[in-house]
C-alpha cells in the first residue's frame, strides 16, 4: 500500500505590520514500516529516554506536545544533550521527520513535566 502517512504543517505570522504565511503544506508519503503508537510520558529533570514502543524502530515521525502549563521541555537526538532537535515552552509541539527512534531523549526544566508523543515509523 501506498501514501500511508500524511504530514500538515503550516506557519502565519504578523507582528509590527508586517505578515507572513506559508499556507498549508501538505506532504503524503510511503510508510517502510507497520508500527505506531502514541504514548504519555512524565520527563524529569534529567536526561531520559522516551518510551517508544519497543516494536517502533529505525527512522521514525515524531510528534511531541509539552502538557506542562510552566516549564518547557527538550527533545534531544543523544542521551549526552548534545544535539538538540526541540524546546517547547509550555503547551508548544514539535513535528520531526525520520529521526532515529532509538537514540530520542527528553530533559524537563526546573520540575517534571508531563509530554504526549506520537510515533511512527518512517
Amino acid at each position: 500500500m501506498a501514501n500511508e502517512i500524511t504530514r500538515i504543517v503550516s506557519i502565519t505570522v504578523s507582528k509590527g505590520g508586517a505578515s507572513i504565511s506559508s499556507g498549508s503544506i501538505s506532504q503524503t508519503v510511503d510508510m517502510g514500516g507497520v508500527d505506531m503508537g502514541t504514548v504519555t510520558q512524565a520527563i524529569g529533570t534529567t536526561n531520559e529516554a522516551l518510551g517508544v514502543p519497543a516494536d517502533v524502530t529505525g527512522d521514525v515521525h515524531l510528534v511531541v506536545k509539552n502538557l506542562d502549563g510552566t516549564n518547557y521541555v527538550e527533545i534531544f537526538k543523544d542521551s549526552g544533550n548534545s544535539h538538540l532537535l526541540s524546546k517547547l515552552a509550555a503547551g508548544q509541539v514539535c513535528s520531526l521527520t525520520n529521526v532515529p527512534a532509538a537514540s530520542l531523549y527528553a530533559r524537563a526544566n526546573t520540575a517534571a513535566c508531563q509530554i504526549q508523543f506520537w510515533i511512527t515509523e518512517a
